[in-house]
């Protein structure tokens, strides 16, 4: 069981990130990042999840279209964007 003072942290002291800090994020990070997501938990050993993290100042200027506009300026300062979906056939790839 978690200590008190990581529950607290996880579930009723967090809150959305409003600000980042002027830094890249590294591909060692998101390399750490993804080790973390890919032991959530699944069905049969399997995850539909896909992860696509987009850093590239062009690569966000694509994305702006689609975003809320209430979500435009973080999305764009911060560091990297976590784009998270699903692959409906992950069945086909499975061994």
């Amino acid at each position: 069981m978690l200590s008190n003072s990581s529950l607290e942290t996880l579930f009723t002291k967090a809150r959305s990130q409003n600000g980042w800090l002027n830094k890249d994020i590294t591909d060692e990070q998101i390399q750490q990042l993804y080790d973390l997501l890919k032991f959530g938990p699944t069905s049969a050993n399997s995850c539909p999840a896909r992860f696509t993290f987009i850093r590239t100042k062009e690569a966000k200027e694509r994305l702006k279209l689609y975003l809320d506009n209430g979500n435009i300026n973080k999305s764009m300062s911060a560091p990297a964007v976590a784009i998270i979906s699903y692959d409906l056939e992950f069945y086909q790839k499975l061994p």
